[in-house]
């Protein structure tokens, strides 16, 4: 029959067992958040885009590391794409980057947030069109306001960003972001990509980067918008595609545990694996071995083997034998109780040993003169022994 902690095992594997499963077959959440990274499949990755677009223009390349590194490791001349929803330059990066540009090549910059140097360097403001309650959250983007057609529609609620001070002499609108309100009566065309000028070269500020990623390009009429925007760029010089200012960029290879953490199966499995092996140790990790046989301590028989000695010279009536051996267990008293010497028993042995033992003098040597003849006759009565072995006892107590 189980015992009740088996029970209780039971029961939480049971339990746990069934969690795992549900856990494990359940239909994940699909991922919104933003990577615009080009190894993720969810909507605002870019997987499609580096399928489609980066792996079939022969002259790409794509680089994980930051723009300063890129420029000054090896002077390029050609096109520089980024596209993320923020652009998280640092002061170097910007300076060499805008050099770059100045000396006649191209940069393409798709991001809802630019940083503040490049817009005041080009005297630019943007900012996010406020919804109402008249206008559509679900925004198309357009090349052209003076047609209907190639409207690229993009259903998914997001923020809205534009230009707000385009100024026609040093920026060329190429794109809007086309609002309508719920009754159609009323169209908004939202500069949302500009051409600018900047020393030989040409910079573009788009603010759709969304143009960029798997729920945008899933629908193949979207992929011409996306292609449109792509267009100006050099295809006939080398083209760099930033891999670096990503939302979540992935700086290395995944160790195996972060692998198995990643997917949700083998997820489940190892949190399986752990749990069991925590009630392994709890419950079987103990040593397992026969019980050991207590065994006894050897009894101390000397008392009874002294006392069955003295018995036997008592029963033979041999006095001064049992005398004897107190006389000699009285001397070994002195010696290991007291460290005094028994060698030479006189004045000096009496007063270390009365100093010692608390006894007078005079006790003393009347002991030692009774042991003395004691020792000095062959055979002693019954009541000698007995008046011996009083004395010793008032000795040693």
């Amino acid at each position: 029959m189980l015992k009740p902690k088996n029970y209780i095992l039971i029961l939480v594997l049971v339990l746990f067992g069934s969690y795992v499963f549900l856990e494990s077959t359940a239909k994940e959440p699909l991922d919104w958040s933003e990577s615009y990274w080009k190894n993720h499949s969810k909507p605002f990755g870019a997987e499609i885009f580096h399928q489609i677009f980066t792996e079939h223009i022969e002259q790409s390349e794509e680089t994980d590391q930051s723009v300063y590194e890129v420029l000054t490791e090896e002077y390029k001349i050609g096109n520089y794409l980024f596209f993320n929803g923020s652009l998280g330059f640092g002061e170097y990066d910007i300076k060499e980057l805008l050099c770059w540009i100045e000396n006649g090549n191209t940069v393409l910059m798709s991001a809802e947030y630019f940083p503040k140097t490049i817009l005041d360097t080009l005297n630019l403001k943007k900012q996010k069109f406020v919804f109402d309650d008249q206008f559509s959250y679900q925004p198309n983007v357009v090349f052209d306001t003076t047609t209907q057609k190639d409207v690229y529609n993009f259903k998914r609620n997001l923020n809205v960003q534009y230009f707000t001070n385009t100024d026609t002499l040093n920026h060329k609108v190429l794109g809007y972001s086309k609002v309508i309100n719920d009754d159609s009566t009323t169209t908004k065309y939202l500069p949302n990509f500009i051409k600018a000028s900047f020393g030989r070269g040409e910079l573009y500020l788009h603010l759709f980067p969304k143009a960029f990623t798997n729920y945008f390009l899933v629908n193949s009429n979207n992929a011409n918008y996306t292609e449109q925007v792509l267009s100006r760029l050099n295809y006939d010089e080398s083209l760099i595609v930033d891999e670096y200012y990503k939302a979540q960029r992935v700086v290395q290879q995944p160790q195996l545990l972060q692998y198995l953490v990643a997917n949700k199966h083998l997820r489940w499995a190892y949190y399986l694996l752990l749990l069991l092996a925590v009630i392994y140790i709890f419950f079987e990790g103990k040593r397992k071995q026969k019980p050991i046989k207590v065994v006894q301590a050897y009894e101390n028989k000397t008392y009874a083997f002294t006392q069955t000695i003295a018995e036997m010279y008592y029963r033979k009536k041999d006095h001064k034998s049992i005398a004897t051996k107190q006389i000699e267990h009285f001397y070994d008293f002195i010696r290991t109780q007291y460290n005094i010497s028994t060698a030479n028993l006189n004045d000096e042995f009496v007063a270390q040993l009365a100093s010692k033992s608390g006894k007078t003098q005079q006790d003393i040597k009347s002991i030692l003169k009774y042991i003395k003849s004691i020792e000095s006759q062959k055979s002693i009565s019954k009541e000698q022994l007995l008046k011996l072995e009083k004395q010793l006892s008032n000795l040693k107590n």
